[in-house]
């Protein structure tokens, strides 16, 4: 009987056939859509969170322009220090006033803290989105 309980589950595999094979049909490449040149991303910005003067952990954000057409675009893409120079008070204030390690990060708040700013730089600014945003332990 024993080597009965091996023979079984070897004879249900050969009467599944090739239906319960691995899927080897060949399958087209995926073409990725082209990138849309008016989002233009902005290099990261760290800032330290401080509580009670000691320092508590960093707030990681990521934020993407989306310029209003294609010619905004190639201009903004000239002025991104500026641009960065001006959304880096906000969020440095975001950092000091509302944000902690050990919270979710309210990002309807830090977008609004962050964009008037930056949309003062440049008028050909269509939307300032936070694309990623993490607060961390140092």
């Amino acid at each position: 009987m024993p080597r009965f309980r091996f023979f079984f589950p070897a004879l249900l595999l050969l009467w599944a056939g090739p239906g319960l094979g691995a899927n080897t049909d060949p399958r087209k490449a995926v073409e990725l859509p082209p990138i849309d040149p008016s989002f233009l991303p902005m290099e990261p910005i760290d800032v330290p969170i401080v509580d009670g003067g000691r320092l508590d952990g960093v707030l990681h954000v990521s934020i993407t322009l989306q310029a209003k057409g294609a010619d905004e675009a190639a201009e903004l893409g000239k002025r991104m220090p500026e641009l960065r120079a001006a959304a880096l008070p906000a969020v440095i204030e975001f950092a000091r006033l509302c944000a902690s390690r050990f919270a979710p990060v309210d990002v309807e708040r830090l977008s609004a803290m962050v964009a008037p700013p930056v949309k003062r730089v440049a008028a050909g600014i269509d939307k300032v989105l936070i694309v990623k945003v993490y607060a961390a332990q140092r």
